[in-house]
């Protein structure tokens, strides 16, 4: 009978909860004060526009991103106050009234990476290193003379929209209101294209693989400029055995700043292993403003002495011997 009588106050305790509890849905429309509300809405340009006349795209196109995430700085300080999230171009924050240094980036990406976002000078995109064995083995490749200075060599970056713009959200007492903040977000990564114009023995290629050296390691987007320590970035190439080219499109943070020289390294690997590698200065292509490079040297690849056509052998193909190709 004890039991009994415990038991019917427990659920008598029970149900007096559940009947005495007014279920609200969760407000996230505005800030939440006494005598007023501000009700802030986001709105972004996006620039998706590549600004590049190409026939053959690897992985550059600029998307409509899904997400966008919004990070308010104190902009005195550079540390930072508050984070949100928006759905594409636009939607609603929830911050406090005050000035912010505000910086809005594409959520997300596949390959570019995002670190050092508790303040804004350190808020930096970068991409990860190839793996170690094979940036050993392609290491001889890249060190063409004195001044190329290859470093780490890295996956080509997704482009990356960014916004930064210095807002103020006001202090309301009165009344609600409705504030929109406007911006426009642009990419913070440059695409280029490069074309081998004349490939003799194209039809003997299995696979081609391009390095640019004397790149920006990745991009202080925070603060507005590159970093200055140099990367060296890797990506495929597509060739075009019917017309005899080589040709592609790659993304960079930027060519290094300075007097450095870029070269581009091309491996080819024929059709019975053998690996070849082209080697040219393309520093001064860098400066086009179509950002267009291109080969006009002919590229000749001899005809296999084994098999010819057929599948490459399994071995690692690294470790074959290779040979320079004349470019000229």
């Amino acid at each position: 009978m004890k039991h009994l009588t415990s038991y019917i106050i427990l659920l008598t305790f029970f149900l007096f909860l559940l009947t005495s509890c007014d279920y609200k849905d969760l407000c996230y429309d505005h800030n939440h004060n006494e005598e007023g509300h501000v009700v802030l809405q986001l709105q972004l340009k996006l620039d998706l526009d590549l600004k590049l006349d190409v026939d053959v795209e690897m992985h550059t196109k600029i998307e409509q991103p899904e997400y966008m995430k919004v990070c308010l700085y104190d902009p005195e300080s550079g540390v930072l106050k508050d984070v949100e999230y928006i759905k594409g171009d636009r939607g609603p924050l929830h911050a406090a009234s005050g000035v912010y240094d505000m910086v809005v980036y594409a959520f997300g990406t596949e390959w570019t990476q995002i670190r050092g976002e508790n303040d804004v000078n350190t808020l930096e995109a970068f991409t990860s290193d190839i793996s170690s064995v094979k940036a050993n083995a392609l290491a001889s490749f890249t060190r063409a003379g004195d001044d190329e200075a290859p470093g780490p060599i890295i996956y080509t970056p997704d482009h990356l929209l960014v916004a930064h713009k210095l807002i103020e959200i006001p202090e309301i007492k009165d009344e609600d209101v409705v504030v929109t903040l406007q911006a426009s977000a642009a990419t913070i990564i440059e695409t280029y294209s490069f074309e081998v114009r004349t490939v003799v023995g194209a039809e003997y290629i299995s696979s081609a693989e391009a390095f640019v050296t004397n790149q920006a390691r990745s991009n202080f987007f925070g603060r507005g400029e590159v970093n200055k320590e140099p990367a060296t970035i890797s990506f495929p190439v597509y060739v075009d055995k019917e017309l005899g080219r080589l040709k592609t499109t790659f993304n960079t943070f930027g060519k290094l700043p300075g007097e450095s020289r870029s070269y581009l390294h091309i491996l080819l690997v024929d059709t019975d292993g053998k690996t070849y590698h082209i080697s040219t200065d393309i520093t001064d292509q860098f400066e086009k403003e179509d950002h267009e490079i291109i080969i006009e040297e002919e590229v000749d690849i001899p005809q296999p002495q084994g098999a010819g056509g057929g599948i490459a052998p399994t071995v690692d193909q690294w470790e074959e011997e290779n040979h320079d190709v004349p470019i000229g």
